[in-house]
């Protein structure tokens, strides 16, 4: 028989045994779509013991830029709604009487892992789970050691096999619940809408989205999380003759981004996303004209536009002004004949920097998902190729622009091909419009 709940603990039936059983387990899995109720069960039930009793509680994910990407602000909307006796400062929030302390903190901070204290903490909530790296998985573990320490994972899964869900689903000592929005009635009749009109518009993104299912054919999956999500130990080195690469996936209207990557190197096996930008419905005019002013702050070595469609504009008015310009065909013939295509020679070439560990990325969960939305499959000549755009946005996934433009900048970081030559070297003779990045 379930305990009588005080108002704070009014959560969904399924999350109950969450609070019931908090005493039996050390770990918990707590998964499922949007509005669920996984993050406020979460929030009230540590506020709740915070008030009880003197708690260290850090609340982390694997990146935190601000403070505004954490779960901070609900418990502050938590403690205002309930007049809970706290003191909530700019970044951290701590109980007037039981001096309880809670603390959000990412655990990836240029490029390394951080876990400096804590070893002593009493609860650890690790919210967007699925982001978690397992180098940062294998890192938090052994070091939360107190005997009676909690670990709270809460993750919607991005893949089958994300590295948290492999490593805790099924553990005796960890309780594991899949809640969905139809399962908590606290869920308002505007989300329950959303939720079917999603339905109606994509059946795949519903069952990730609000069912909580991975994305559809992660065993597909070019990069895994552990890529995406971890950095080379590395320190970037700065000694050495400079390159830098802008590469713009242009868009003009629509949902796709116009999105202006850059990367950074001193030496050819350390490269750095070191800036990205995004905007929509913009004209060509105004596309070239950002481009020039990223050049005068920047100065590249090398522009790399897609120039498929809309964006062979942009190309023929970048050589007008005499800048160094590239023009990228994702239809074109590949360097490496075991590629369909120079789009899918782009993603795998990154996926070997990846494994050579050469490059590292902005954290950005945006490019990050998308990255990982990267989907390959064997033609029938045994050629690899690339998911292309329009399957994705069949399969109910976004389209990866921002992911686009960072293969394009490592397509062309050792090319050093005349701009003027790119169009006629790398245009196939059975050229098709849909199988370019446009």
């Amino acid at each position: 028989m379930a305990l009588k709940l005080p108002n704070i603990l009014n959560v969904p039936d399924k999350l109950v045994p969450f609070i019931d059983d908090f005493d039996k387990y050390r770990y918990f899995l707590i998964e499922g779509g949007r509005d669920s109720g996984k993050t406020q069960t979460i929030a009230r039930f540590i506020s709740y013991l915070c008030e009880k009793k003197q708690l260290r509680v850090v609340c982390g994910r694997e990146t935190q830029n601000s403070i505004e990407e954490s779960v901070y602000t609900v418990f502050a909307d938590l403690i205002r709604a309930y007049n809970l006796n706290f003191s909530v400062g700019a970044s951290k929030i701590d109980h007037k009487v039981t001096g309880s302390a809670i603390r959000f903190r990412g655990f990836r901070e240029q490029g390394a892992t951080n876990i400096k204290g804590l070893e002593g903490i009493d609860v650890l909530w690790v919210d967007e789970s699925q982001a978690i790296s397992k180098q940062t998985l294998d890192i938090i573990i052994p070091t939360i050691r107190k005997e009676q320490a909690k670990i709270i994972w809460s993750m919607n899964r991005y893949v089958d096999n994300d590295p948290v869900f492999v490593a805790m689903a099924g553990r005796n000592d960890c309780l594991h619940i899949h809640i969905d929005y139809h399962e908590n009635p606290f869920c308002s009749e505007a989300m329950k809408s959303e939720a079917l009109m999603c339905k109606e518009k994509s059946i795949e993104d519903y069952k990730h989205i609000w069912m909580g299912q991975p994305l559809p054919k992660g065993d597909d999956a070019l990069y895994s999380s552990d890529e995406v999500y971890s950095s080379p130990k590395w320190e970037f080195l700065t000694a050495g003759a400079r390159k830098r690469i802008l590469a713009v996936d242009v868009a003009r209207f629509g949902e796709d981004e116009t999105v202006f990557s850059i990367i950074e190197s001193y030496n050819v096996n350390q490269w750095q996303h070191i800036f990205q930008d995004t905007w929509k419905n913009k004209s060509l005019t105004e596309c070239v004209g950002k481009i020039v002013e990223l050049s005068r702050t920047w100065g590249f070595d090398q522009i790399v536009i897609d120039d498929s469609g809309i964006g062979g504009g942009v190309t023929d008015m970048l050589n007008e002004m005499r800048l160094p310009v590239m023009a990228f065909i994702g239809a074109g013939k590949p360097v490496n004949e075991a590629y369909t295509n120079i789009r899918a020679e782009a993603f795998f070439n990154l996926k070997d920097m990846f494994t050579r560990k050469e490059i590292k990325i902005q954290n950005d969960p945006k490019l990050q998902e998308q990255l990982l939305s990267i989907r390959y499959k064997f033609m029938s000549n045994g050629k690899k190729a690339i998911v292309s755009k329009d399957e994705m946005r069949k399969a109910g996934l976004k389209s990866p622009d921002r992911a686009d433009s960072l293969a394009m900048c490592i397509y062309y970081k050792d090319n050093t091909l005349d701009n003027r030559d790119t169009r006629d070297a790398f245009m196939p003779s059975d050229y098709k419009m849909e199988e370019s990045f446009a």
